[in-house]
């Protein structure tokens, strides 16, 4: 009786794509499938903003260092909407997949720790750039958008993307419910945004106010921001950089922290 041949070996199995674009992909469709509220409300909320401040009201309101108002409020409006939506998505992502159990495959998977936190980054900032490129789409005709500045503008957008999804993942690591989520933008996200002077020039405060401004972190990347837009801003360029990216390094630094021990991850 012969001998049955072999059959020819195959070769290594090779995914189709990495763990990490599989990862990515399913960050960037959870929101995209929501696209209603997680991109449509977001935009609109800011424009609301610039409408009703900006527009409606631009005639009551005296021009800020020269600048019409519509136009000095802008940049703080973005900033405040891109970390909005950073804090957003991280949050729920994270949460959801704790909740769910859904990070212990994840976990478990070939991911490298540092894999799994740039997916669920990454996957926030095309979030943010989406809702940020279409706040300035719909806004910039009203108020004749231009960037006196590019470079520093691209420094502050960079800092301000990384930072807006570093907060939310940190936020959906630590949350233990969804009261924690609403806390936290409430009693946060929402007061630090509205003090961070996106309304207001700081020299005009007084001097407890001015220094409680210059303690808010957003106020760092609302200048940075105003300055690569307008060109000028209560403080210099290489001081609201500087405290950005120092911020958003910060940021990442923990962030990485908890994603390599994992343990705050699990349920």
């Amino acid at each position: 009786m012969s001998a049955v041949a072999p059959h020819p070996e195959a070769g290594a199995f090779r995914a189709a794509r990495s763990p990490f674009l599989w990862l990515l992909e399913r960050e960037i469709v959870r929101f995209l499938k929501l696209w209603r509220f997680a991109l449509v409300g977001q935009v609109l909320s800011a424009l609301l903003f610039v409408l009703v401040f900006g527009i409606a009201l631009a005639g009551r309101i005296d021009a800020v260092g020269g600048v019409p108002y519509k136009r000095f409020i802008l940049p703080g409006l973005v900033v405040q909407a891109v970390f909005t939506v950073g804090f957003v998505n991280g949050t729920t992502s994270l949460f959801e997949a704790r909740h769910d159990g859904y990070i212990n495959a994840v976990l478990a998977s070939p991911l490298r720790w540092w894999e799994i936190n740039l997916a669920l980054v990454v996957g926030s900032i095309v979030r943010e750039v989406i809702v940020g490129a279409g706040v300035l789409a719909l806004a910039g005709p009203f108020v004749g958008l231009g960037f006196s500045r590019p470079l520093v503008a691209v420094g502050a957008l960079v800092a301000l993307l990384v930072t807006g999804a570093q907060v939310g993942v940190l936020a959906g690591a630590y949350a233990r419910s969804l009261d924690d989520i609403y806390s936290i933008e409430s009693l946060a996200v929402l007061p630090l945004g509205f003090l961070s002077g996106i309304f207001y020039s700081v020299d005009r405060l007084p001097g407890v106010w001015r220094t409680l401004t210059h303690l808010d972190p957003l106020f760092y990347f609302v200048e940075a921001a105003r300055i690569g837009v307008l060109g000028t801003g209560d403080i210099s360029a290489g001081v609201a950089l500087a405290v950005a990216g120092g911020i958003a390094a910060a940021l990442t630094a923990w962030s990485l922290l908890v994603f390599r021990s994992a343990s705050t991850l699990k349920p």
